[in-house]
Protein backbone atom coordinates (compact mmCIF):
# COMPACT_ATOMS: atom_id res chain seq x y z
CA UNK A 1 0.00 0.00 0.00
CA UNK A 2 3.10 2.21 0.72
CA UNK A 3 3.91 4.69 -2.67
CA UNK A 4 7.13 6.69 -2.29
CA UNK A 5 6.53 10.34 -3.75
CA UNK A 6 9.68 12.06 -5.52
CA UNK A 7 8.31 15.57 -6.88
CA UNK A 8 5.48 17.86 -5.30
CA UNK A 9 3.83 17.01 -8.47
CA UNK A 10 3.34 13.45 -8.05
CA UNK A 11 2.10 13.92 -4.33
CA UNK A 12 -0.57 16.79 -5.79
CA UNK A 13 -2.08 13.85 -8.33
CA UNK A 14 -1.54 11.24 -5.87
CA UNK A 15 -4.02 13.12 -3.25
CA UNK A 16 -6.52 14.33 -6.57
CA UNK A 17 -8.35 11.52 -6.35
CA UNK A 18 -9.01 11.62 -2.19
CA UNK A 19 -10.92 15.29 -2.32
CA UNK A 20 -13.81 13.93 -1.19
CA UNK A 21 -14.76 11.42 0.90
CA UNK A 22 -11.51 11.06 2.96
CA UNK A 23 -9.63 12.02 5.68
CA UNK A 24 -5.88 12.70 6.39
CA UNK A 25 -3.06 12.11 9.54
CA UNK A 26 0.60 13.28 9.13
CA UNK A 27 3.00 11.62 10.98
CA UNK A 28 7.28 11.98 10.66
CA UNK A 29 7.38 7.90 11.93
CA UNK A 30 5.90 4.56 10.23
CA UNK A 31 4.86 2.49 12.81
CA UNK A 32 3.60 -0.97 12.21
CA UNK A 33 2.12 -3.60 13.79
CA UNK A 34 3.48 -7.07 14.79
CA UNK A 35 1.69 -8.63 11.21
CA UNK A 36 3.11 -5.29 9.29
CA UNK A 37 -0.10 -3.33 9.12
CA UNK A 38 -0.01 0.24 9.80
CA UNK A 39 -0.88 1.21 13.72
CA UNK A 40 -1.86 4.17 14.78
CA UNK A 41 -3.70 4.29 18.20
CA UNK A 42 -5.23 6.47 20.42
CA UNK A 43 -3.21 8.17 23.30
CA UNK A 44 -4.94 6.49 26.04
CA UNK A 45 -3.84 3.09 24.27
CA UNK A 46 -0.44 4.55 24.60
CA UNK A 47 -0.28 5.97 28.09
CA UNK A 48 -3.25 4.80 29.79
CA UNK A 49 -5.65 6.64 31.68
CA UNK A 50 -5.63 8.63 34.98
CA UNK A 51 -9.52 9.31 36.20
CA UNK A 52 -9.25 11.89 38.83
CA UNK A 53 -6.92 14.06 35.63
CA UNK A 54 -9.39 13.20 33.18
CA UNK A 55 -12.13 13.99 35.44
CA UNK A 56 -10.50 17.81 35.87
CA UNK A 57 -9.58 18.08 32.06
CA UNK A 58 -13.46 17.64 31.55
CA UNK A 59 -14.85 19.70 33.68
CA UNK A 60 -12.54 22.02 31.99
CA UNK A 61 -13.30 21.28 28.58
CA UNK A 62 -16.90 21.57 28.89
CA UNK A 63 -16.55 24.85 30.96
CA UNK A 64 -14.81 26.63 27.95
CA UNK A 65 -17.02 25.02 25.19
CA UNK A 66 -19.97 26.38 27.12
CA UNK A 67 -18.35 29.79 27.53
CA UNK A 68 -18.06 29.99 23.92
CA UNK A 69 -21.30 28.38 22.16
CA UNK A 70 -23.35 28.80 25.33
CA UNK A 71 -23.89 25.19 24.88
CA UNK A 72 -25.74 23.36 28.08
CA UNK A 73 -22.45 22.24 30.33
CA UNK A 74 -24.41 18.68 30.88
CA UNK A 75 -25.75 18.38 27.23
CA UNK A 76 -21.93 18.56 25.94
CA UNK A 77 -21.11 15.36 23.87
CA UNK A 78 -18.41 13.51 25.25
CA UNK A 79 -17.04 13.58 22.17
CA UNK A 80 -16.47 17.35 22.43
CA UNK A 81 -14.98 17.69 25.70
CA UNK A 82 -12.08 14.79 24.21
CA UNK A 83 -11.72 17.29 21.26
CA UNK A 84 -10.32 19.72 24.52
CA UNK A 85 -8.30 17.18 25.87
CA UNK A 86 -6.67 15.97 22.34
CA UNK A 87 -5.52 19.08 20.78
CA UNK A 88 -4.30 21.15 24.28
CA UNK A 89 -1.99 18.22 25.67
CA UNK A 90 -4.18 15.76 27.58
CA UNK A 91 -5.56 11.90 26.29
CA UNK A 92 -8.58 10.48 24.99
CA UNK A 93 -10.09 7.36 23.35
CA UNK A 94 -9.78 8.82 19.54
CA UNK A 95 -7.54 9.43 16.96
CA UNK A 96 -7.58 12.89 15.62
CA UNK A 97 -7.69 12.93 11.66
CA UNK A 98 -7.67 16.47 9.53
CA UNK A 99 -9.73 17.15 6.49
CA UNK A 100 -7.25 19.02 4.85
CA UNK A 101 -4.36 17.13 3.32
CA UNK A 102 -1.69 20.61 3.72
CA UNK A 103 -2.39 20.11 7.63
CA UNK A 104 -1.49 16.36 7.70
CA UNK A 105 1.81 16.90 5.43
CA UNK A 106 2.67 19.45 8.15
CA UNK A 107 2.62 17.50 11.19
CA UNK A 108 4.69 14.63 8.75
CA UNK A 109 7.77 16.84 8.26
CA UNK A 110 7.49 18.81 11.72
CA UNK A 111 9.29 17.04 14.95
CA UNK A 112 7.63 17.47 17.95
CA UNK A 113 9.83 17.90 20.85
CA UNK A 114 8.96 18.09 24.52
CA UNK A 115 10.88 18.58 28.00
CA UNK A 116 10.76 20.15 31.23
CA UNK A 117 12.41 22.94 31.79
CA UNK A 118 12.61 25.28 35.25
CA UNK A 119 12.15 29.07 35.37
CA UNK A 120 12.64 31.51 38.63
CA UNK A 121 10.70 33.72 39.36
CA UNK A 122 9.71 36.20 41.91
CA UNK A 123 6.06 36.46 43.53
CA UNK A 124 4.28 39.03 44.89
CA UNK A 125 6.51 39.68 48.03
CA UNK A 126 9.78 39.33 45.49
CA UNK A 127 10.24 35.76 47.08
CA UNK A 128 12.16 33.25 44.69
CA UNK A 129 9.73 30.33 43.15
CA UNK A 130 10.45 27.94 40.69
CA UNK A 131 7.89 27.21 38.11
CA UNK A 132 8.08 24.21 36.39
CA UNK A 133 6.87 23.80 32.35
CA UNK A 134 6.17 21.25 30.28
CA UNK A 135 7.65 23.02 27.19
CA UNK A 136 7.11 22.25 23.09
CA UNK A 137 8.16 22.96 19.94
CA UNK A 138 8.22 21.86 16.37
CA UNK A 139 11.39 21.22 14.16
CA UNK A 140 11.84 21.04 10.87
CA UNK A 141 12.72 17.35 9.89
CA UNK A 142 15.41 16.35 7.11
CA UNK A 143 13.72 12.65 6.03
CA UNK A 144 11.06 11.93 5.20
CA UNK A 145 7.36 11.84 6.06
CA UNK A 146 4.12 9.92 6.25
CA UNK A 147 0.63 10.89 4.97
CA UNK A 148 -2.18 8.30 5.47
CA UNK A 149 -5.65 8.66 3.89
CA UNK A 150 -8.58 7.44 6.04
CA UNK A 151 -11.18 5.93 3.93
CA UNK A 152 -15.25 7.79 5.66
CA UNK A 153 -17.30 4.99 4.28
CA UNK A 154 -15.05 2.16 5.34
CA UNK A 155 -15.88 3.91 8.83
CA UNK A 156 -19.07 4.21 8.71
CA UNK A 157 -19.25 0.59 7.23
CA UNK A 158 -17.13 -0.25 10.72
CA UNK A 159 -19.76 1.62 12.89
CA UNK A 160 -16.73 3.79 14.29
CA UNK A 161 -17.71 7.34 14.05
CA UNK A 162 -16.08 10.89 12.75
CA UNK A 163 -16.89 13.84 14.82
CA UNK A 164 -16.42 16.96 13.20
CA UNK A 165 -14.58 19.65 14.96
CA UNK A 166 -15.23 22.95 12.88
CA UNK A 167 -18.89 22.34 13.05
CA UNK A 168 -18.16 23.65 16.44
CA UNK A 169 -18.33 27.46 16.45
CA UNK A 170 -18.51 30.44 18.84
CA UNK A 171 -17.42 33.93 18.89
CA UNK A 172 -13.80 33.32 20.56
CA UNK A 173 -11.04 34.12 18.04
CA UNK A 174 -9.49 30.94 16.41
CA UNK A 175 -9.20 27.82 18.44
CA UNK A 176 -6.85 24.95 17.96
CA UNK A 177 -8.90 22.64 16.05
CA UNK A 178 -10.27 25.35 13.55
CA UNK A 179 -6.73 26.15 12.80
CA UNK A 180 -6.20 21.88 12.17
CA UNK A 181 -9.23 21.44 10.47
CA UNK A 182 -9.67 18.73 12.74
CA UNK A 183 -12.17 15.48 12.88
CA UNK A 184 -11.88 13.03 16.10
CA UNK A 185 -12.39 9.49 15.18
CA UNK A 186 -13.61 6.66 17.69
CA UNK A 187 -14.34 6.35 20.35
CA UNK A 188 -11.43 2.92 19.68
CA UNK A 189 -10.43 0.26 21.98
CA UNK A 190 -7.19 0.97 20.85
CA UNK A 191 -6.43 1.67 17.25
CA UNK A 192 -7.75 3.11 14.21
CA UNK A 193 -8.43 -0.52 11.98
CA UNK A 194 -5.96 -0.65 9.15
CA UNK A 195 -8.00 -1.53 6.81
CA UNK A 196 -9.61 2.16 6.65
CA UNK A 197 -6.58 3.19 5.30
CA UNK A 198 -6.92 4.13 1.25
CA UNK A 199 -3.67 4.97 1.07
CA UNK A 200 -0.41 5.65 2.65
CA UNK A 201 2.19 7.98 0.96
CA UNK A 202 6.15 8.13 2.06
CA UNK A 203 7.21 11.76 0.83
CA UNK A 204 10.26 13.79 1.59
CA UNK A 205 9.99 16.39 4.17
CA UNK A 206 10.99 18.76 1.63
CA UNK A 207 8.26 18.51 -0.80
CA UNK A 208 6.38 17.98 2.17
CA UNK A 209 7.04 21.60 3.19
CA UNK A 210 6.40 23.22 -0.61
CA UNK A 211 3.00 21.56 -0.66
CA UNK A 212 1.78 23.11 3.21
CA UNK A 213 3.45 26.27 2.55
CA UNK A 214 1.61 26.50 -1.03
CA UNK A 215 -1.72 26.55 0.93
CA UNK A 216 -0.65 29.86 2.81
CA UNK A 217 0.97 27.63 6.14
CA UNK A 218 4.52 29.01 6.94
CA UNK A 219 4.09 30.09 10.93
CA UNK A 220 3.63 27.50 13.84
CA UNK A 221 0.53 30.02 14.99
CA UNK A 222 -0.79 28.99 11.59
CA UNK A 223 -1.47 25.44 13.20
CA UNK A 224 -1.42 26.07 16.88
CA UNK A 225 -2.70 29.63 17.09
CA UNK A 226 -1.62 32.11 19.73
CA UNK A 227 -3.25 32.26 23.07
CA UNK A 228 -4.04 35.65 22.54
CA UNK A 229 -6.45 34.14 19.77
CA UNK A 230 -7.24 30.84 20.95
CA UNK A 231 -9.75 31.38 24.15
CA UNK A 232 -9.21 27.62 25.46
CA UNK A 233 -5.47 27.88 25.69
CA UNK A 234 -5.47 31.30 27.01
CA UNK A 235 -8.07 29.56 29.90
CA UNK A 236 -5.83 26.38 30.14
CA UNK A 237 -2.77 28.74 31.16
CA UNK A 238 -4.97 31.08 33.45
CA UNK A 239 -5.36 28.00 35.64
CA UNK A 240 -3.81 28.04 39.18
CA UNK A 241 -0.61 26.74 39.53
CA UNK A 242 -0.04 23.57 42.31
CA UNK A 243 3.04 23.01 44.67
CA UNK A 244 5.17 20.23 44.04
CA UNK A 245 6.66 18.44 46.61
CA UNK A 246 11.11 19.18 46.95
CA UNK A 247 13.66 19.01 48.76
CA UNK A 248 14.75 22.83 48.59
CA UNK A 249 13.79 26.06 50.09
CA UNK A 250 12.23 27.63 47.46
CA UNK A 251 8.82 26.10 46.81
CA UNK A 252 8.22 24.72 43.62
CA UNK A 253 4.70 25.01 41.11
CA UNK A 254 3.63 23.05 38.03
CA UNK A 255 0.45 23.84 36.23
CA UNK A 256 -3.05 22.60 37.88
CA UNK A 257 -3.59 21.14 34.09
CA UNK A 258 -0.38 20.13 32.32
CA UNK A 259 -0.24 20.84 28.93
CA UNK A 260 2.66 21.60 26.07
CA UNK A 261 3.63 25.40 26.46
CA UNK A 262 4.88 26.49 22.91
CA UNK A 263 5.06 30.05 24.38
CA UNK A 264 7.28 29.67 27.60
CA UNK A 265 8.89 32.51 28.48
CA UNK A 266 10.85 33.58 31.42
CA UNK A 267 8.66 35.95 33.39
CA UNK A 268 10.74 36.95 36.30
CA UNK A 269 8.20 39.21 38.30
CA UNK A 270 5.13 37.09 38.43
CA UNK A 271 1.64 39.35 37.94
CA UNK A 272 -1.04 38.63 40.39
CA UNK A 273 -3.14 36.83 37.69
CA UNK A 274 -1.02 34.16 37.79
CA UNK A 275 -1.88 31.97 41.35
CA UNK A 276 0.32 29.91 43.05
CA UNK A 277 -1.78 27.41 45.28
CA UNK A 278 0.61 26.31 48.27
CA UNK A 279 -1.72 23.87 49.64
CA UNK A 280 -3.13 25.95 52.62
CA UNK A 281 -6.27 24.65 54.42
CA UNK A 282 -8.75 27.46 55.84
CA UNK A 283 -9.86 24.68 58.43
CA UNK A 284 -6.51 24.72 59.77
CA UNK A 285 -6.17 28.67 60.02
CA UNK A 286 -9.17 30.14 61.09
CA UNK A 287 -7.41 33.61 62.49
CA UNK A 288 -9.24 35.61 65.35
CA UNK A 289 -12.69 35.05 67.18
CA UNK A 290 -14.92 37.19 64.85
CA UNK A 291 -13.68 34.85 61.74
CA UNK A 292 -16.95 34.12 60.85
CA UNK A 293 -15.78 30.09 60.10
CA UNK A 294 -14.06 29.70 63.55
CA UNK A 295 -16.35 27.77 64.58
CA UNK A 296 -18.08 25.80 61.74
CA UNK A 297 -17.09 22.29 60.47
CA UNK A 298 -15.04 21.86 57.80
CA UNK A 299 -15.12 18.81 55.81
CA UNK A 300 -11.49 18.56 53.81
CA UNK A 301 -12.26 16.61 50.69
CA UNK A 302 -10.59 16.14 47.20
CA UNK A 303 -10.80 18.43 44.56
CA UNK A 304 -11.94 15.44 42.54
CA UNK A 305 -15.64 15.71 44.13
CA UNK A 306 -15.95 18.86 42.17
CA UNK A 307 -15.26 17.67 39.07
CA UNK A 308 -17.11 14.34 39.16
CA UNK A 309 -20.00 16.10 38.77
CA UNK A 310 -23.88 15.29 37.57
CA UNK A 311 -27.67 17.21 37.14
CA UNK A 312 -29.32 14.06 38.21
CA UNK A 313 -31.06 13.74 41.77
CA UNK A 314 -29.42 12.29 44.61
CA UNK A 315 -30.11 11.23 48.21
CA UNK A 316 -28.73 13.72 50.64
CA UNK A 317 -30.47 12.21 54.24
CA UNK A 318 -26.96 12.09 55.90
CA UNK A 319 -26.40 15.50 54.77
CA UNK A 320 -29.96 16.83 56.12
CA UNK A 321 -29.57 14.97 59.29
CA UNK A 322 -26.16 16.65 59.51
CA UNK A 323 -27.28 20.29 58.95
CA UNK A 324 -30.25 19.52 61.31
CA UNK A 325 -28.44 19.11 63.97
CA UNK A 326 -25.26 21.81 63.20
CA UNK A 327 -27.03 24.06 61.28
CA UNK A 328 -24.39 24.78 59.03
CA UNK A 329 -20.91 23.38 57.38
CA UNK A 330 -18.33 23.66 54.87
CA UNK A 331 -16.93 21.71 52.55
CA UNK A 332 -13.38 22.40 51.77
CA UNK A 333 -11.61 21.23 48.45
CA UNK A 334 -7.71 20.82 48.59
CA UNK A 335 -7.03 22.78 45.66
CA UNK A 336 -8.53 25.90 43.82
CA UNK A 337 -11.20 26.50 41.35
CA UNK A 338 -11.21 28.25 38.41
CA UNK A 339 -14.90 29.80 37.43
CA UNK A 340 -14.60 30.19 33.50
CA UNK A 341 -16.66 32.89 33.35
CA UNK A 342 -15.48 35.07 36.02
CA UNK A 343 -13.57 38.18 35.34
CA UNK A 344 -11.88 38.69 38.21
CA UNK A 345 -8.91 37.25 37.23
CA UNK A 346 -7.90 37.41 41.28
CA UNK A 347 -11.17 35.23 42.66
CA UNK A 348 -11.20 31.25 43.27
CA UNK A 349 -13.46 29.26 44.81
CA UNK A 350 -12.39 26.14 47.51
CA UNK A 351 -15.30 24.54 48.27
CA UNK A 352 -19.30 25.23 49.13
CA UNK A 353 -20.79 27.06 52.45
CA UNK A 354 -24.30 25.55 53.64
CA UNK A 355 -26.25 26.29 56.03
CA UNK A 356 -30.27 26.37 57.37
CA UNK A 357 -31.85 29.43 58.15
CA UNK A 358 -34.71 30.40 60.84
CA UNK A 359 -37.40 29.14 57.96
CA UNK A 360 -36.27 25.91 56.75
CA UNK A 361 -34.04 27.48 53.88
CA UNK A 362 -31.14 25.47 52.78
CA UNK A 363 -28.51 28.12 51.16
CA UNK A 364 -25.93 26.85 49.45
CA UNK A 365 -23.15 29.04 48.58
CA UNK A 366 -19.63 28.99 47.46
CA UNK A 367 -16.60 29.20 49.40
CA UNK A 368 -14.33 32.24 47.40
CA UNK A 369 -10.68 32.98 47.73
CA UNK A 370 -8.91 36.04 46.75
CA UNK A 371 -5.83 35.02 45.50
CA UNK A 372 -3.40 36.90 43.49
CA UNK A 373 -0.01 35.11 42.51
CA UNK A 374 1.02 33.94 46.10
CA UNK A 375 -1.10 35.89 48.67
CA UNK A 376 -4.54 34.77 50.10
CA UNK A 377 -6.35 38.58 50.65
CA UNK A 378 -9.41 37.55 51.01
CA UNK A 379 -11.82 35.30 52.19
CA UNK A 380 -15.73 34.79 52.27
CA UNK A 381 -19.03 33.32 50.61
CA UNK A 382 -20.94 34.19 47.69
CA UNK A 383 -24.77 34.56 47.32
CA UNK A 384 -26.22 31.10 46.88
CA UNK A 385 -29.57 29.01 45.76
CA UNK A 386 -32.14 28.06 47.64
CA UNK A 387 -33.29 24.95 48.93
CA UNK A 388 -36.48 22.81 50.57
CA UNK A 389 -35.82 19.25 52.25
CA UNK A 390 -38.39 17.19 50.47
CA UNK A 391 -38.09 13.53 51.78
CA UNK A 392 -34.17 12.18 50.72
CA UNK A 393 -34.28 14.88 48.16
CA UNK A 394 -33.79 18.79 48.38
CA UNK A 395 -35.57 20.61 45.65
CA UNK A 396 -34.39 24.11 44.73
CA UNK A 397 -36.95 26.87 45.38
CA UNK A 398 -37.23 30.45 44.53
CA UNK A 399 -36.10 33.03 47.06
CA UNK A 400 -35.87 37.39 46.21
CA UNK A 401 -32.09 36.63 47.91
CA UNK A 402 -31.18 33.88 45.51
CA UNK A 403 -27.55 34.79 43.61
CA UNK A 404 -28.16 37.43 40.85
CA UNK A 405 -25.04 35.98 38.87
CA UNK A 406 -27.00 34.57 36.04
CA UNK A 407 -24.60 31.67 35.76
CA UNK A 408 -26.89 28.32 37.20
CA UNK A 409 -23.45 26.12 36.47
CA UNK A 410 -21.57 27.44 38.74
CA UNK A 411 -24.52 26.97 41.59
CA UNK A 412 -25.14 23.47 39.62
CA UNK A 413 -21.85 22.58 40.56
CA UNK A 414 -21.67 23.57 44.26
CA UNK A 415 -24.70 21.49 45.15
CA UNK A 416 -22.77 18.62 43.01
CA UNK A 417 -20.74 18.34 45.99
CA UNK A 418 -22.96 16.91 48.30
CA UNK A 419 -23.77 14.30 46.48
CA UNK A 420 -19.93 13.13 47.27
CA UNK A 421 -20.39 14.09 51.21
CA UNK A 422 -23.93 12.00 51.53
CA UNK A 423 -21.73 8.84 49.67
CA UNK A 424 -18.67 9.66 52.69
CA UNK A 425 -20.54 9.84 55.74
CA UNK A 426 -23.01 6.97 54.22
CA UNK A 427 -19.88 4.94 54.76
CA UNK A 428 -18.31 6.67 57.49
CA UNK A 429 -15.53 7.56 55.19
CA UNK A 430 -13.87 10.69 57.26
CA UNK A 431 -11.26 11.06 59.81
CA UNK A 432 -11.94 13.27 62.69
CA UNK A 433 -8.70 16.02 63.12
CA UNK A 434 -10.45 17.93 65.13
CA UNK A 435 -13.85 18.44 66.97
CA UNK A 436 -14.22 21.36 64.14
CA UNK A 437 -12.76 19.41 61.21
CA UNK A 438 -13.16 16.30 59.09
CA UNK A 439 -10.72 15.29 56.56
CA UNK A 440 -12.23 12.41 54.03
CA UNK A 441 -10.18 9.53 53.77
CA UNK A 442 -9.75 9.54 49.88
CA UNK A 443 -8.31 13.15 50.41
CA UNK A 444 -4.67 13.08 50.47
CA UNK A 445 -2.26 14.87 52.92
CA UNK A 446 -0.22 17.54 51.70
Amino acid sequence: MRKVINSLKQLELELEPFREGYLFRGQVKHYPDESGNTNIPTSFSRHGCIPPIMFKWTHYAKAMIRAFSGANYFDIDFEISQAILQHYGWRSFYVDLTKSPQIAAWFASNVFEEKKSIHMCEDLDENPVWLVHKTAKYTESSSTGHIYVIDLLALSTLGIKVHDLTLLQGDEGKLRFHAQQACLVGNLDHNLPYETIAAHFEVPAKILREFYQDSGISELSDVFPHKNEDFILSSLLNLPWESVPVDSPIPAFKRGLELPDYEAKLVKHLPPNIALYSDFWLSDNRGEEDNPFKNIIFYKMSQFVYYANTNERFELDRVTELLQSEGEFVIELDSLIKVIENHDVYEYEKGIHVRMDDDGYIWVSGLVIEHPCNVVSGVGVNQGWCYKVEGVNWNSVKHPQLCPCNNDLRHQLHFSMLRHLNESLETDNFKIENPLCYRDKDCSVR
